[in-house]
């Protein structure tokens, strides 16, 4: 695989100097190899990188924060050097905007090998792939086979390299990820998560598995999925569009009849929530794809982890009252965590304070 040729279709991408064919080429190279994903969120971070004189300096030094473990920023190893007599800001202020891409990625190449940055997020086994969206991003990529997936904050995605020739096209999935799976009727695409597995030949659904969360949920667009619960294979459960399935209260219990072990659950089967905002109607469940996180009617205690993945932030309440207050909003990718905060302040009155990812409301 020619990374660096992937880096600089990106960087030219990003400055929207790329031509048709490149861009091709591009989708190519990052459907093939579908690892890739992280060259394009490193293009990306560093792209909508501040231009102001004040913040360059603070977002090379937020992201080495963010990434330095794997990364190892050692300044004596960089493959360049500000001039002497130049502040390092000033140098960084210097380069255009695609020349600062690439370089940053030459400086992580020179340093450790551009593969140790993604080491600690894609494991790259023998057959086995991992991609991983941590909080705060959100990605969409390819599988080998042509299913698009979208992976929203702090959610893991395993697969087999080997998928288009095995007889099932199995996947594992931990979080959240919307899936457009590309048809095949002789090979069923199958998602395995910690408490529910769903078999499919081509739809579009969205499941929310986080391993914290007390429900499980599953909301199919289009097409049909089976689904069942993993310590109970032998019912299925066969979804309608527009239909979603929550299962919640998972707790093991004694069965008096044969002495096993069961899961006491609840199950729910609902329509879709559809909420319209100012830019149109968007469904509850999957609005995440377009960057845009919807709530309606929820407490703030429900909201507290989806602030953390969109986020990447550490939410602390400290007034317990608060927790129970209720909210009907939507946030898009452009609102920062100041104005989330100070528009839900607006409707419930409560003080907050940020100190770098932590918040505290009280």
């Amino acid at each position: 695989m020619d990374g660096k040729r992937i880096i600089v279709l990106l960087a030219r991408r990003a400055a929207g100097e790329i031509s048709v064919s490149e861009s091709a080429e591009l989708d190519n190279l990052l459907a093939n190899h579908p690892d890739t994903v992280y060259y394009e969120e490193f293009v990306q971070e560093l792209w909508k990188a501040p231009e102001q004189e004040t913040d360059v300096e603070q977002f090379f030094d937020w992201h080495k924060q963010r990434h330095g473990k794997a990364l190892f920023f050692e300044e004596e190893e960089a493959v360049a050097q500000p001039l002497s007599g130049t502040s390092t800001g000033a140098f960084w202020r210097r380069l255009g905007r695609q020349q600062l891409v690439l370089y940053a990625l030459v400086l992580v190449i020179g340093a450790t090998g551009l593969w140790l940055f993604i080491g600690n997020k894609a494991e790259v086994l023998p057959d086995r792939i991992e991609i991983v969206a941590e909080k705060g991003v959100r990605k969409q990529f390819q599988l080998p086979d042509g299913t698009k997936v979208w992976l929203n904050a702090d959610s893991r995605l395993w697969y087999d390299s080997k998928m288009q020739t095995n007889g099932t096209r199995a996947v594992e999935l931990q979080g959240e990820g919307y899936f457009d799976v590309e048809k095949d009727s002789k090979r069923p695409f199958i998602i395995s998560t910690e408490k529910i597995s769903i078999r499919v030949l081509g739809t579009a659904f969205n499941v929310k598995a986080y391993p914290d969360d007390d429900k499980t949920e599953t909301t199919l667009i289009r097409g049909s999925i089976e689904l069942s619960v993993n310590d109970r294979p032998h019912e299925k459960i066969v979804m309608k569009p527009n239909e979603k399935v929550a299962i919640s209260n998972y707790t093991p219990v004694d069965n008096p009849d044969d002495g096993d072990q069961k899961s006491a659950l609840t199950l729910t089967i609902g329509s879709l929530s559809k909420v319209q905002v100012a830019d149109g109607e968007y469904i509850q469940e999957t609005s995440w794809v377009d960057d845009k996180l919807v709530f309606r009617n929820e407490t703030l205690a429900e909201l507290v982890p989806k602030i953390e993945r969109w986020y990447n932030v550490n939410v602390n309440v400290t007034n317990p009252n608060v927790m129970a207050y209720r909210y009907t909003s939507t946030i898009t990718e452009e609102d920062d965590i100041h104005q989330l905060l100070e528009a839900l302040q607006f409707i419930h009155s409560f003080n907050y304070k940020i100190e770098n990812h932590d918040v505290t409301i009280y």
